[in-house]
């Protein structure tokens, strides 16, 4: 029984990195399925001060450049 092929799921801080990662694996013989695309992601930082209570501090914000590929399929 053969093992099905799983997705590799690229995940970079830049997009030339991501670029870069996604040129080589197709170099190797993937295809992409879900093209590049940055996300945005926001959070808050707390502190806790001598009670443990929860201070907010401040806000947070971060992007990733994710992509999709897949091994193309041998006939």
């Amino acid at each position: 029984m053969k093992k099905p092929m799983l997705p590799v799921v690229i995940h970079r801080q830049r997009k030339h990195e991501a670029e870069r990662a996604i040129q080589d694996l197709e170099k190797r013989g993937y295809e992409v399925v879900f093209p590049l695309t940055e996300i945005h992601k926001d959070g808050k930082k707390f502190k806790t001060d001598s009670y443990n209570r929860k201070i907010f501090m401040e806000n947070t914000f971060a992007s990733v450049w994710v992509a999709k590929l897949r091994r193309k399929a041998t006939s």
